[in-house]
């Protein structure tokens, strides 16, 4: 079953990523996630099946993990 992945932080979504073949792991409450440059705390993974059962879709409620400034580099 082919699965989307929304992360969404307290002012909206911040990515999506489809994964139709399946091969992403599910993120784990706690975890580090990175996507590109930005990192974010997993606060919540809640699945949502798609009523005609062809993809599962995760809500993934995160916190951002502010990077390092040009100052720090």
């Amino acid at each position: 079953m082919a699965r989307v992945f929304r992360f969404v932080d307290n002012l909206g979504e911040l990515h999506t990523i489809n994964d139709p073949e399946d091969k992403l792991p599910i993120p784990q409450f706690r975890q580090v996630v990175s996507i590109g440059s930005d990192r974010m705390w997993v606060e919540s993974v809640t699945p949502s099946p798609n009523a005609s059962n062809t993809r599962c879709t995760y809500l993934i409620q995160v916190h951002m993990i502010p990077g390092p400034t040009e100052a720090d580099m």
